[in-house]
């Protein structure tokens, strides 16, 4: 390639102020598998600059033995681009792609300008016309001996600091197998779990001795955090990876439907544990199908009613109360919410005459083997694309969440933890049991008068809180605890934040103190429980429950009837206003 970039240079030298790149880009066969489209790549490339494409054939086969899905082309980009376009912006044209194709790049600088007064040298070189600055990837141009030409510049992995001449030279990244950061995640979470029960012992001594040992399991307690950080860091990785096949998915989808589809993603770089992002690829296919397949108009229907001919998939991603949270909205009809309650009646699931909801309609449509499709396609019609949705978001310990709109759209909402290791939490009691409450979801703990409590008739108790009412849950009264303390102005009250910004206030009898604890999965090892995302292991080796702040909202409000209130309860009875906070 540098021959090829020198002779260039002779025949048509680069304009000052430009860099000529040359690209040469073989893909794998199997990269339209993973859901890529080199053809997008090009695309991106032109948008750097002036753009010459061209496609090489060699590896075509005969019509006899072609295979549709298999990619047997590549492509030599010459690229005439500013100087602000450099390696890195040519890299990320590549970036989902980088460990699925064979990439070379070159760069080729216009001739510099003689000086006026060259600076002297103490060894003087022969002069000689300069030759193209070569960057290779994926390995370093051998040195050779006697040239004038400058060191080979990496393009993959990028230069980690600025101003070094060769430190593309140097690689900053190795490659680790995924066992052995799956063995480090565990080791760190059985150091927490040992940190834990050294600090329950040390509670222990008397107070104002052994203040050395104290201290130095303050600085342990800081240093496990640390280093508990860092090991979560080497897991997360960005959605882009799951985001990346979805253009292909809607491409798909909208050729096989006939609708004209357009899908907007953001928040492609919010990054999460890798479990996650690995289980992250099904729910999305089918949520995507989904929505272009019931959701969607046709172009002809959508211009009936004023929309524009091609409807909008948006796919976002974004990190709010220590969860994140994907989004898959679409402007289409919504949910045929009559169409769905009669289907749910024809199969049994809901008896004739059952009065329902919107938000109990919405989500029947989660059940095993239901499905509002006429007939049976290959994107739906079988009932088990929802289905699938809810139990793989389920065995992450996330939930989902679905909002529509006659004539608006639909939205579906992820709710997912970020890692499946460790969280900081809050450790409280209830009655002789213990619950650890996430960290991120706490606002404040207080104990409430008796003038800020008040009952609405027939629904629930609220407490006024900040200048606003909040939902009381009595936490003994949902999972049927005894010898808890129901008098809120005698216990104390946890003021907690959901996802889409709503308040609970959780009634327990004490707040214990904050602590790492490790994430054990609940429905693994035993089944899932409402209003529980996961278990854990306290430093006495007690097993706590991590609560589930959305779970149990639902649970209190699907509450068939309410434990009868103690008499020395000071809840006032309070007619019941519209609430939107609870």
């Amino acid at each position: 390639m540098a021959a090829i970039a020198a002779a260039r240079a002779e025949e048509d030298p680069v304009p000052p102020g430009k860099l000529r790149w040359t690209i040469v880009f073989r893909p794998r066969s199997d990269l339209l598998m993973s859901g890529n489209e080199p053809a997008f790549m090009l695309r991106a490339l032109r948008r750097l600059g002036d753009a010459t494409v061209e496609c090489h054939t060699d590896a075509l086969p005969n019509l006899q033995n072609l295979e549709a899905e298999l990619l047997h082309l590549s492509w030599t980009v010459t690229l005439l681009a500013d100087a602000d376009v450099d390696l890195d912006k040519i890299n990320d044209v590549f970036e989902f792609v980088a460990d699925d194709c064979d990439i070379r790049i070159t760069a080729e600088a216009p001739p510099p300008a003689a000086p006026e007064a060259p600076p002297p040298v103490t060894d003087p070189v022969p002069v000689a016309a300069p030759p193209a600055v070569v960057a290779t990837v994926p390995e370093p141009l051998p040195k050779t001996p006697g040239a004038d030409a400058p060191k080979a510049e990496t393009a993959r992995p990028r230069p980690n600091g600025g101003g070094a001449e060769h430190a593309g030279l140097t690689s900053h990244t190795i490659r680790v197998d995924l066992d052995k950061i799956d063995r480090l995640v565990n080791m760190v979470g059985e150091m927490v779990i040992t940190q834990a029960m050294i600090a329950e012992h040390v509670r222990e001594l008397p107070p104002g001795e052994f203040q050395e040992l104290l201290e130095g399991l303050e600085q342990l307690a800081q240093h496990t955090r640390e280093l508990r950080e860092s090991v979560m860091s080497i897991r997360a990785q960005p959605v882009s990876s799951v985001f990346s096949r979805m253009p292909r998915l809607v491409r798909e989808c909208a050729a096989t439907t006939g609708k004209e589809v357009q899908l907007v993603t953001s928040g492609e770089t919010t990054e999460v544990d890798k479990t996650v992002v690995e289980n992250l690829v099904d729910p999305l296919t089918h949520m995507i199908r989904n929505s272009i397949d019931h959701g969607l108009e046709g172009p002809e229907e959508r211009e009936r009613v004023g929309k524009p001919r091609a409807g909008t998939v948006h796919l976002s991603a974004q990190h709010r109360s220590g969860r994140i949270v994907i989004e898959i909205t679409d402007d289409g009809r919504g949910i045929n919410r009559p169409k769905v309650l009669s289907k749910a009646i024809e199969k049994g699931l809901v008896q004739p005459g059952a009065t329902l909801s919107d938000e109990e309609i919405d989500n029947l449509i989660f059940l095993p083997g239901f499905s509002t499709a006429d007939q049976v396609s290959n994107l739906s019609g079988r009932g088990v694309g929802m289905d699938v949705v809810r139990r793989n978001i389920s065995s992450l310990g996330g939930r989902i969440g679905v909002y529509s709109t006659p004539g608006e759209g639909s939205r579906f909402v992820l709710s997912l933890p970020l890692t499946l290791a460790v969280l900081d939490g809050m450790v409280i009691s209830v009655g002789e049991e213990r619950f650890v409450l996430p960290l991120t979801n706490i606002v404040e703990s207080l104990r409430p008068k008796a003038a800020d409590l008040h009952g609405l008739v027939g629904k629930c108790d609220v407490m006024m809180a900040r200048g606003e009412y909040v939902r009381l849950v009595y936490l003994h009264q949902l999972f049927g605890i005894p010898g808890a303390v129901a008098d809120p102005t005698r216990a104390l009250v946890v003021l907690v934040e959901t996802e889409d910004g709503s308040r609970l206030g959780l009634v327990v009898d004490e707040v214990l103190g904050q602590q790492q604890v490790v994430i054990k999965s609940l429905e693994a090892n035993f089944r899932r429980l409402d209003g529980v995302a996961a278990a854990t292991i306290l430093g006495d080796g007690r097993v706590a429950l991590i609560l589930d702040v959305a779970g149990l909202r639902e649970m209190s409000r699907h509450m068939d009837s309410r434990a009868p209130r103690p008499p020395s309860s000071p809840v006032a009875a309070l007619p019941a206003p519209a609430l939107e906070p609870v």
